[in-house]
């Protein structure tokens, strides 16, 4: 029930953060800073992490529900145990499960957290939820998984 909690946050989170940009700020225009780290900067991405496959979207959009129905399929069968690995998992397909709604809904994804003291791509809370998870899931089979062969 964990782990249905922190998915739901994650993805509710992200959802409404999207909604209020949508709706309250222009494509392109900055509306916020947080502590001189982090502009709020509001961009449609058509593509996936750094643009690439921009204009795919129906593709991206079908790998991004494949990929949470692997993660539905995993979690049914597998019943996976391990809080890391329960974790990665959760927080991926949170991730991947809202940046999929907005590509299905509006053709891009919505980003608007942007670095200011490194040029990295603008991001989203599903975004977050995604890098987190793949980092906690390299950690679980460098470190946790014991059937490597």
């Amino acid at each position: 029930m964990v782990y249905e909690i922190i998915a739901a946050l994650v993805f509710i989170a992200d959802r409404l953060t999207k909604y209020f940009i949508m709706h309250n700020v222009s494509v392109g225009d900055t509306f916020g800073s947080f502590l001189g780290i982090f502009d709020f900067t509001y961009v449609q991405n058509q593509g996936a992490a750094w643009s690439m496959l921009s204009g795919k979207t129906q593709l991206l959009s079908l790998v991004s529900f494949a990929f949470c129905a692997a993660v539905i399929v995993i979690w049914i069968i597998k019943k996976p145990k391990n809080r890391m690995l329960c974790t990665a998992l959760t927080l991926m397909f949170s991730g991947a499960l809202g940046n999929a709604v907005d590509r299905a809904m509006y053709g891009y994804v919505v980003d608007f957290i942007e670095t200011t003291f490194v040029d990295f791509p603008i991001f989203n809370i599903a975004d977050i939820g995604i890098t987190i998870g793949a980092f906690l899931l390299v950690i679980y089979i460098l470190i946790f998984d014991k059937d490597k062969g």
